[in-house]
């Protein structure tokens, strides 16, 4: 995974924005290690015509270890707040993470 950072502060982004939230607009482009943390979880268990096929799964907000933070599926067994998560790969622009042994 590629993340964005801002070249005046360090701010992070998963998605480029136009303008950092400190005015900038230059970025330069950083590796993520993809791990991070959990920060809220929920199970979908209706869903987009699209994904019924999926339900029930798993989505997370994560907190990247680099400091962004993103909403992604989560593959394997559920997860809960403040667990340890890897990315496991990206499918379609949605990022696949699953529980991780790291603390």
């Amino acid at each position: 995974m590629t993340l964005s950072r801002c070249d005046a502060c360090g701010r992070p982004y998963v998605a480029l924005p136009a303008v950092c939230r400190c005015g900038a607009s230059e970025f330069s482009l950083a590796a993520s290690s993809g791990r991070g943390r959990v920060y809220s979880c929920t199970t979908l268990h209706a869903a987009a015509e699209a994904f019924e096929k999926d339900l029930p799964f798993q989505i997370a907000i994560i907190d990247l270890e680099e400091g962004a933070r993103l909403t992604a599926r989560i593959s394997g067994p559920a997860v809960s707040i403040g667990d340890p998560v890897c990315l496991t790969g990206d499918r379609d622009g949605v990022y696949f993470f699953q529980a991780s042994a790291n603390s």
